[in-house]
């Protein structure tokens, strides 16, 4: 995807999508909750910023060239809907970017299966609660029903963290975190077109 187009996160958080995006001079809209994270990316980036809900926001249609939404879809009540939401408001040929928790992951396998011996519930692994976190298959067969292409479907390995993890600037207890998911493949990203 070039340059010049128009680019929404959601939920931005503090701005990692929008400082990519940035690089390539896209036109910048964000969605979040928190207005202090708002306040910081308006600080920093050219942004236009919407204080809710993707769905609330209600952009047009065909509207957006690359949408990019990590972390965020495994806490909606209905993220086929939202899924429908961001291909409705993408251009034919845009793309959506999806980062979510990995369910098929050994290390939720081994989570789950400590919790099942110990008769815990719910069933929590990062200390957040999640409405769903998604097997690979079930989150392609989402997007394939709702008719986008996949382009790619991917977990980060290994590999991908250790050349940066030194120059992160974050505690080091952080910094064990990222490289223990990336080792047992914790996040995916799935990253779908809109079908021409």
């Amino acid at each position: 995807m070039g340059g010049g187009g128009v680019f929404l996160d959601v939920g931005c958080g503090l701005g990692l999508g929008l400082a990519y995006a940035n690089k390539f001079n896209f036109k910048l809209y964000a969605t979040e909750f928190d207005s202090g994270a708002l306040d910081f990316v308006k600080m920093h980036f050219p942004v236009e910023t919407f204080h809710g809900d993707l769905i609330d926001a209600k952009y047009p249609e065909s509207y957006f060239d690359f949408i990019h939404i990590s972390h965020v879809i495994e806490h909606v009540l209905d993220p086929s809907a939202y899924i429908q939401e961001m291909k409705r408001i993408t251009k034919p040929g845009g793309i959506i970017a999806i980062g979510t928790p990995n369910l098929d992951s050994n290390l939720y396998h081994f989570h789950r299966f400590i919790n099942f011996i110990q008769m815990k519930v719910p069933d929590i692994i990062d200390g957040v609660e999640h409405t769903y976190i998604f097997p690979k298959t079930t989150l392609a067969k989402i997007c394939q029903n709702l008719d986008l292409e996949i382009v790619d479907h991917f977990t980060h390995g290994l590999g991908e963290k250790l050349s940066n993890l030194y120059s992160y600037q974050m505690p080091v207890s952080k910094k064990i975190n990222r490289l223990i998911q990336n080792l047992f493949q914790v996040n995916q990203w799935i990253i779908c077109r809109k079908k021409q």
